[in-house]
């Protein structure tokens, strides 16, 4: 979250003048929230090395074997621990070869040896959780909008957020054209709504709505319903490499994600 990266060059804002992950999105973290009902209970994290750290007990492992290891290192301390462990793959394979990959399925099933074996390590009174943040759609279409003019005349920005979740700065004199040119070329491909409809559907969770939550999004969202993405690019700055596989659209195969307990 917030890499610290300007979104269309990738050039670093490090240097920006205001911390805003501190200043205006912060959160309270689930390790925050843990150390506050549970004082007793010891919370890590495990991240790749680029990862920005949410945890004060941050540990870096950059493949799941070091995740791994981390974790039995931490199980034998005499403490109740909270761990949270995220591993880039299968989800950076995916990206580079596609779902139907013998390099992804390869690594699923040796990684499912590991974790099988792993398991049988644990001591009792634990409980393991193995799931993802999202599943994987493979891509055959990739769109820009540079090669629409009738419609980059609607916009007061580029498109901006996700390549299967697009969001719009749309003037507000040209909504309904907008609407209209948008639709006549994507409407089988893309889920066209202005924000109020976008928000109503509950697609980012439930609870207290973020101050923030409207000038992040736009006044118009796109979302992917098929395996076609929106490449976010300008005249200045070519939109990142095309992928085999992403992310982001309401397509089945995004949108579900395993789930597995294991309880000793």
């Amino acid at each position: 979250m917030l890499p610290q990266r300007e979104s269309y060059k990738g050039e670093s804002i490090k240097d920006a003048n205001m911390d805003v992950f501190e200043k205006v999105v912060n959160y309270k973290t689930v390790f925050e929230q843990i150390k506050e009902s549970s004082p007793e209970t010891e919370v890590f994290e495990i991240m790749p090395e680029y990862s920005v750290r949410r945890a004060k007990n941050s540990i870096r492992a950059n493949d799941i074997d070091e995740v791994l290891d981390s974790i039995r290192i931490l199980t034998k301390l005499p403490t109740e621990n909270f761990i949270m462990a995220y591993c880039d793959n299968p989800d950076g394979l995916l990206h580079k070869y596609g779902t139907d990959s013998v390099e992804v399925k390869e690594y699923l099933l040796e990684t499912e040896e590991k974790f099988k074996k792993f398991s049988k390590e644990l001591a009792d009174d634990s409980i393991l959780i193995i799931s993802a943040d999202h599943g994987h759609k493979n891509i055959e279409k990739a769109y820009t909008l540079l090669d629409y003019p009738e419609i980059q005349e609607c916009l007061v920005t580029p498109p901006s957020l996700e390549s299967r979740t697009v969001g719009f700065w749309v003037k507000e004199e040209m909504k309904d054209v907008f609407v209209e040119r948008f639709n006549k070329h994507f409407e089988n491909e893309f889920w066209l709504m202005n924000r109020e409809e976008f928000l109503s559907k509950n697609l980012l969770g439930f609870g207290e709505k973020h101050p923030k939550i409207d000038d992040f999004i736009g006044n118009y969202i796109a979302l992917s319903t098929a395996s076609s993405i929106i490449r976010l690019e300008t005249f200045l700055a070519e939109g990142k490499k095309i992928k085999k596989s992403t992310h982001c659209g309401l397509t089945r195969e995004e949108m579900e994600v395993p789930l597995i307990v294991i309880e000793k």
